[in-house]
């Protein structure tokens, strides 16, 4: 059917939404299928444009499409029931509001006149979009059909532009189950991104200085403004920093890349750059988040911030999306030249990276005797195999702690993380985003076994859709994280037991093969045997938890006295 027959065919409430899904760029859709939505379903299944993933949890969908929004700068898009549908995913979407991801959230909704406990609501039938609007860019309930594409197109619009972020739009079953007839109507016109209208004076303030340095934020992570900032920083010649949602925004294994900044301690050598240079371009630093406070503490009128926003920030350029953040970028590389310092700035970098790199070697060298061991081997077991294409998520346990550390990034592909949302649960699903962002790539989800077995329903969807994706395990029976803090408090620790799961049984019960690793001798076998299937596979790493923290300062200081 030719697009401008599409626009004037009248639809059915169901696939009328699906037909607006598709036109606005859908091909994936995280889901579950529920007794509210069974119109929209069947508008899915008469679309085989669009692949429908089936998750065993809402809240899984939402993270899934959390990935695969940052990977492609495209909305992630979820489709689930209303009431505990709904709510079951409203971690997920709120995780995608605090990364900054573009994610459209569909579901289902009581009728608009519903019964005081109807079913899947309470005494107020628009209580989730209530519910949602506190985590979202827009909260919208579609009551009547000439609506309900105006809010889906919006939708991808509003999740696009600013700051990319989720919207949620709720249809209620009355519209969704009525005789109503739709006509798609001509699409919304997405815009062209071009430089900033700021660019000379950008260019200028920039080329005034002597030392610059720049300090990447979780708004640099998307692929499109990482390659920018890559290109503009070379351009320049200046060290670059990341914060800890900006770790992968500038590839660790460049040579300006300088070492982290509060993550985990900021790199000493950050902290030097920081009070030593003239200008600080905080690029992806969301004015009012405790990363760009601590910077204008330290910076002051120093501080040029370049990021993304959905409203002109007062004193800071204002970008209207991440393309036009990119655009900029990218037009500046043609009107900065390197600063008088350059040479500095290499020499800097490459002494504070081969410092850390010293530092973390002596740290787990320390403990490679010790029993349990240290899960910091199997990541750097993972690292020596790493190269540019492969994806790593990572959960929220002490794996998560370890892996920005010891996990090389090649770009922001390499590793996503929760973030400051801090969701358990988050490497699996994010995982499958992951491999439907990026077909054929090999994806590695690093957890914890408590924030594995927050989501492992969904290993029979990995299991199902045969994806590639190594699923690296720490199992030591404990939320080894709280088990920590509750001992350096004096605390004897309680409530931390999760109980022995065999997670290599579990997964071979999904159809999952299974890997065990009792002893670091076993660590690098084991990943030559995942990294090289196929399909899915599950190592289970039976490493402690009982270790000191990391310590990006303390590493630097070990290291800095070696040779």
């Amino acid at each position: 059917m030719s697009d401008t027959l599409l626009r004037e065919t009248l639809l059915a409430p169901g696939h009328a939404a699906v037909a607006a899904l598709r036109r606005n760029g859908t091909r994936v859709v995280f889901g579950l299928n529920g007794d509210h939505v069974l119109r929209l379903y069947d508008g899915l299944a008469d679309t085989p444009e669009i692949t429908h993933i089936t998750v065993k949890h809402e809240n899984n969908a939402a993270l899934a499409a959390e990935a695969y929004g940052r990977l492609t700068g495209e909305p992630g898009v979820v489709v689930v029931t209303a009431g505990p549908g709904a709510l079951n995913s409203i971690t997920g979407v709120a995780g995608a509001f605090a990364s900054g991801a573009p994610v459209v959230h569909v579901t289902g909704a009581v009728p608009s006149t519903a019964y005081l406990e109807t079913f899947h609501g309470v005494d107020t039938p628009d209580f989730t979009e209530r519910m949602f609007a506190q985590v979202v860019k827009r909260s919208t309930r579609v009551l009547g059909p000439n609506a309900l594409v105006p809010a889906i197109d919006d939708a991808f619009h509003l999740a696009r532009t600013g700051r990319p972020g989720p919207v949620h739009v709720e249809m209620t079953r009355d519209l969704l189950e009525s005789d109503a007839r739709i006509a798609l109507g001509a699409p919304r016109v997405r815009g062209t991104s071009s430089a900033s209208a700021d660019l000379d004076a950008l260019a200028a303030r920039i080329a005034a200085a002597r030392r610059p340095m720049i300090v990447a934020g979780k708004g640099a992570w998307y692929p499109v403004v990482s390659r920018a900032l890559v290109a503009f920083a070379e351009a320049l010649v200046a060290p670059v920093a990341q914060t800890w949602e900006g770790h992968g925004a500038f590839p660790t294994v460049h040579p300006l890349s300088l070492g982290p900044y509060r993550l985990m301690g900021s790199h000493p050598g950050v902290e030097a750059a920081l009070s030593a240079c003239d200008l600080v371009i905080g690029v992806g630093i969301r004015p009012g988040i405790e990363a760009h406070a601590t910077l204008r503490a330290a910076a002051d009128d120093r501080l040029l911030i370049l990021d993304a926003a959905d409203e002109p920030v007062a004193g800071d350029p204002w970008f209207a999306d991440i393309e036009t953040l990119a655009a900029t970028l990218r037009a500046l590389v043609n009107r900065v030249a390197a600063s008088p310092l350059a040479h500095e700035a290499r020499e800097m970098c490459q002494t504070a990276r081969a410092a850390f790199a010293r530092g973390l070697e002596i740290e787990l060298k320390r403990h490679a005797a010790t029993r349990p061991w240290h899960i910091g081997l199997a990541l750097q077991g993972l690292d020596a195999r790493l190269d540019a294409d492969t994806i790593v998520t990572s959960d929220v346990s002490n794996v998560k702690l370890w892996a920005p550390l010891v996990v090389r990034a090649f770009g922001p592909s390499s590793h996503l993380q929760s973030g400051s949302w801090g969701t358990m649960g988050y490497a699996l699903p994010a995982a499958i985003g992951a491999a439907m962002a990026r077909p054929g790539a090999k994806v590695v989800a690093l957890a914890g076994d408590t924030s594995f077995l927050m989501s492992s329903s969904d290993l029979v969807t990995i299991a199902q859709a045969k994806l590639p994706i190594v699923l690296g395990i720490h199992r030591d029976g404990r939320i080894g994280m709280i088990d920590y803090m509750q001992r350096q408090a004096g605390r004897t620790p309680y409530a931390v037991e999760i109980g022995d799961v065999d997670l290599v049984r579990m997964a071979e019960a999904c159809g999952i093969p299974g890997i065990p690793v009792r002893e670091p001798a076993e660590i690098g076998p084991a990943w030559d045997r995942a990294l090289a299937a196929d399909g899915p596979v599950l190592i289970e790493f039976q490493a402690g938890h009982d270790f000191p923290r990391p310590s990006v300062p303390r590493f630097v200081q070990q290291g800095a006295h070696l040779p």
